[in-house]
């Protein structure tokens, strides 16, 4: 019996280790994938720009002189004096080849009255070019190569057409609706699971009316999130449609329906918050003449405050994780210009965005995931210090 005991135990632990490791090993090899394919297009420009570019086009004549040389020590850079615009072989956002522009010189003829002064800046790229050369027609596109336009611009007389685009890719908008997302769903849940889980904690008597709205509670928590977007859809929408200048999908529509989904997770934390605060806390105060309403405002939420915190940090965790249920009520279509009465994209629904079509983009939907993961891992880190705090409460 003994040896069958042990033979267990050492089986018991062997499987114990080998599930562990192949957690880690999943886990560590999600997110070497994300680091690998996304760290390096990772810049700045993708949290402020556009998804879109947006497109421009001029026309200009050269004009008589040379403009002054334009000095660089970048073997890639390429300068046509006689226009004074300096192009660069580079990658866009998304990670594909385009032509940049790199300067535009103060005198360059590209900056002349008949074109707007505003539109043609450094950063931009080059898409198309229709050059004049010896009274003969020549279209060049960025795949020709930086090196190639600037030699023929040395060339040509006159630019009959030249097109060139924003630096899209970023993922600004998405990130704006998120954080849109974020603070309407939590000023929505917050309040309503507060006072949910301060009846169930201090008023509710135990009887088959809590029973049913604890069960009622758990049964909410294990509802796939798929069928609070048909929810969404079917309650919501019209819901909104009628009393906002919504005609549709919307961010506020996707706030309501993540309110609904959190509320087991706000109610569960919270009234563990206020349980975990010594019974003698609240007797202390009523016994010095506090009413009820004032011990729960001035001496139970303010102990339970780690409680709410970890609930609004788990939340915001499950918000930017969450894509289903917002397909339903919020859409697909990435939006650069952001409004909470119209339909957007999260960073998670922008993901299934650039991955879902003929041409999936899995650098750049590995650059967003990046940044969820460290938001993702942040809230994490700042839940474990709440709930270390929240600890002190407890009766040893």
């Amino acid at each position: 019996m003994k040896l069958i005991r042990k033979i267990k135990n050492i089986f018991a632990n062997f499987s114990t280790f080998l599930s562990m490791i192949v957690v880690i090993f999943l886990s560590g090899a999600i997110i070497y994938y994300c680091f690998s394919n996304g760290f390096k297009h990772m810049s700045f420009k993708m949290f402020v720009n556009d998804y879109y570019e947006t497109a421009y086009y001029l026309t200009s004549e050269k004009e008589d002189g040379i403009i002054n040389e334009y000095l660089t020590y970048d073997e890639n850079e390429y300068y046509s004096s006689s226009w004074g615009i300096s192009l660069i072989d580079d990658k866009d956002l998304e990670g594909n080849d385009c032509v940049k522009i790199n300067y535009i010189h103060e005198n360059s003829p590209l900056l002349n009255d008949q074109n707007d002064k505003n539109q043609i800046k450094t950063g931009m790229v080059v898409k198309r070019i229709q050059l004049n050369i010896n009274d003969k027609n020549e279209i060049l596109t960025y795949k020709d190569g930086a090196k190639l336009i600037v030699d023929k611009l040395e060339l040509s007389s006159k630019i009959n057409e030249l097109y060139f685009c924003s630096l899209g890719g970023g993922f600004r908008g998405s990130l704006l609706s998120t954080i849109y997302l974020i603070l309407l769903t939590l000023l929505f849940s917050l309040p309503l699971g507060i006072f949910v889980a301060l009846y169930l904690a201090n008023y509710a008597k135990e009887n088959k009316f809590t029973k049913i709205l604890r069960t009622l509670i758990d049964m909410i928590s294990g509802i796939p999130s798929i069928i609070f977007g048909l929810v969404g859809v079917i309650i919501f929408i019209p819901i909104v449609s009628k009393f906002t200048p919504s005609n549709g999908l919307s961010i506020i529509a996707g706030a309501l329906t993540m309110s609904i989904m959190l509320l087991p997770l706000i109610i569960k934390n919270v009234e563990d918050a206020i349980n975990a605060i010594p019974k003698g806390y609240k007797m202390s105060s009523l016994a010095l003449g506090a009413s009820e309403t004032q011990t729960t405002f001035k001496i139970i939420l303010p102990n339970a405050i780690n409680g709410i915190l970890t609930s609004t940090l788990l939340s915001i965790g499950r918000i930017i994780g969450e894509s289903a249920a917002l397909i339903f009520v919020m859409g697909s279509a990435i939006q650069d210009k952001v409004s909470i009465f119209e339909g957007a994209t999260t960073l998670s629904t922008h993901i299934w965005n650039v991955i879902a079509g003929e041409n999936p983009n899995y650098s750049l939907a590995c650059s967003i995931s990046i940044v969820i993961l460290i938001v993702v891992f942040i809230l994490n880190l700042l839940v474990k210090l709440s709930m270390k705090r929240l600890n002190r409460f407890e009766v040893k």
